[in-house]
């Protein structure tokens, strides 16, 4: 009894540990978290910043442009630029300024007018003229092969307006690649950096490893367009030549010019003050242990015992074997043993229970088989009367009610015996017994000598006795009178047609298909009371269906719609009294 208890003080213990863990594992999850963001917050301000000294260099040059535009188009103001001082100034600045390789006036029509160097150059086709006279506005571009430079260049431009406030050209300045790489070469900053710059529309303007292949060093999924406007950012991303990177987006010139620094983070820009195993690993794996002790104590102490009764329940389901338990053993917990000895006293019950339970249902189904085998004699005893009666009647009349009423009698006979000799008490197989009734009452009912074409098909249908009689029944009137009034043409055989179908698991049809013509059976015998009619309605109502019947020139049809019921213990008798009484 201690032993035990302490076994399950254990499991106890076991699963406590884990529960005390839990917070203190969430706890340590959160505040490593937040340290974790921190630390990548500080790094993605480091890289920021390393971006933009990488691009000052560049952003330097760039502002100085700018700045020198400005300049120009003041100094620019009032003189004739058709004049050879206006080539001067353009000259002078070339001169004080020889990062730039031209600098120049381009007029409304395209053409250089007055510039450090090649005066009267058409460039109406070149990269900023054609923009910059659709929405003049101060502009940086690149152009890889600059014609009057002759090398690929970022073109900075500024629209000049006329005195009426049209366009009337725009000042240009030319800033040679090479310079910037220069620059970027001068730079003191010992980082794996590949910096790419790009204009407010998205354009690629200078690029570290050249502008060739600059599209391989651009993260994949993004857009350049969508950091335009954008404050700094940084994230991770790969290249599109399959590079993992760390990328920071830096304005360096507000809404005209963007630097997009790529790093590499396996040479580290910093140093991670995180180690190489993340600091969340240790909470994980504190709690992992503890799951681990529980798990053990849980599998040792308690699910082993579960799992061998189980397997003691499955084979007492399967043979009904009552096995001897393995599960008292002294490291098994009190309650298990409880379980244990009740499930055993369960199963002795269950097996005597069941063995008295079988004895009984074997009395009654020997019972029942015998009733319908009881019943079954007395009624073909009826039908072998009727028979004698049909052999000393002597109008045709006499003998074709006779008969008829034989039939019907048989059909029950036939539903009885099927009840006593299927292996499913209580249920027939309608389709087996519809292929007996039917071939009886073609037998019964087909004059002699008449060529008939027939077409059967009965799918498998289990139904109770309520449903089995009436069904059997309509099948048997329904096939006497398709025989009584069938024919056909004169060429042609009559033809008959028998279905039972098996709709879905719920619902079944039954249809009875003759043709019509030329009568085969003597009118004298087909003469009709209405009875067959109102007892195929009768029946069909019985069985809960619905009955249509399809009479055309050349056809006639019964079709019965019914659903399969579970066992119905309304009497049989009911509708059929009705359907007497209504004939």
């Amino acid at each position: 009894m201690l032993r035990a208890f302490f076994d399950g003080l254990a499991f106890r213990v076991a699963a406590l540990l884990a529960l005390a863990l839990f917070p203190i594992g969430l706890i340590a999850l959160s505040l490593t978290h937040q340290v974790s963001e921190e630390v990548d917050r500080s790094f993605e301000s480091s890289l920021l910043a390393l971006t933009a000294q990488a691009a000052a260099g560049e952003e330097a040059m760039i502002r100085q442009g700018l700045g020198a535009l400005s300049a120009l188009s003041v100094a620019l103001d009032g003189i004739d630029t058709r004049a050879d001082d206006c080539s001067q100034i353009f000259t002078d600045f070339a001169l004080s300024n020889p990062q730039f390789t031209f600098a120049g006036y381009i007029n409304a029509d395209g053409i250089v007018a007055c510039g450090s160097k090649g005066v009267g150059t058409d460039l109406s086709q070149g990269v900023s003229y054609p923009a910059m006279k659709a929405e003049p506005d101060r502009r940086i571009d690149v152009s890889l092969e600059a014609p009057i430079s002759g090398t690929s260049v970022i073109l900075l431009s500024e629209p000049v307006y006329a005195i009426d406030g049209g366009f009337n050209g725009l000042i240009t300045l030319s800033l040679p690649h090479k310079r910037i790489f220069q620059t970027l070469e001068n730079l003191s900053i010992d980082a794996p950096v590949d910096l790419v710059t790009f204009n407010d529309k998205g354009q690629v303007i200078s690029s570290e490893g050249g502008l060739d292949s600059v599209d391989d060093a651009l993260p994949i999924g993004r857009n350049l367009i969508d950091f335009v406007g954008k404050p700094r950012t940084a994230f991770s991303g790969v290249t599109v030549d399959g590079r993992s990177r760390v990328f920071a987006v830096v304005p360096i010139v507000a809404d005209r010019l963007y630097a997009l620094g790529s790093w590499r983070p396996d040479e580290g820009v910093l140093d991670n003050p995180l180690p190489d195993v993340s600091p969340l690993l240790f909470p994980i794996v504190m709690w992992f242990v503890s799951l681990a002790v529980a798990y053990f104590a849980v599998d040792r102490l308690v699910i082993k015992h579960i799992r061998a009764l189980r397997l003691e329940m499955v084979d007492f389901m399967r043979h009904r074997k009552i096995i001897n338990s393995t599960m008292g053993t002294r490291m098994l917990a009190r309650e298990l043993r409880d379980i244990d000895n009740t499930w055993h006293e369960l199963a002795e019950t269950v097996v005597r229970d069941e063995a008295e339970l079988e004895g009984t249902i074997h009395d009654k189904t020997v019972l029942l088989k015998e009733v319908h085998h009881r019943v079954k004699n007395n009624l073909q005893l009826i039908a072998s009367i009727v028979n004698m009666k049909i052999r000393k009647a002597r109008s045709p009349e006499a003998k074709v009610a006779l008969r008829e009423v034989q039939t019907r009698v048989m059909s029950i006979a036939t539903v009885h015996r099927a009840l006593y000799e299927t292996s499913t008490e209580g249920r027939v197989r309608a389709d087996e017994l519809l292929k007996t009734i039917v071939d009886k009452s073609i037998e019964a009912t087909l004059p002699k000598g008449v060529d008939v074409d027939f077409s059967f098909k009965y799918d498998q249908v289990v139904l109770y006795p309520d449903q089995a009689v009436p069904l059997s029944l309509l099948a048997a009137e329904a096939v006497t009178n398709a025989l009584k009034y069938f024919g056909s043409e004169a060429d042609e055989n009559p033809c008959l047609e028998v279905h039972l179908e098996k709709v879905d698991e719920g619902n079944a049809t039954f249809s009875v298909h003759n043709s019509k013509g030329i009568p085969v059976t003597p009118v004298e015998l087909a003469r009709g009371t209405g009875l067959g009619a109102a007892l195929i309605s009768g029946f069909a109502s019985q069985m809960r269906g619905s009955s249509e019947v399809f009479d055309e020139e050349d056809e006639y049809r019964v079709h019965i719609t019914f659903p399969i019921f579970d066992f119905d213990s309304g009497p049989a008798s009911d509708v059929i009294n009705r359907a007497s009484a209504g004939g």
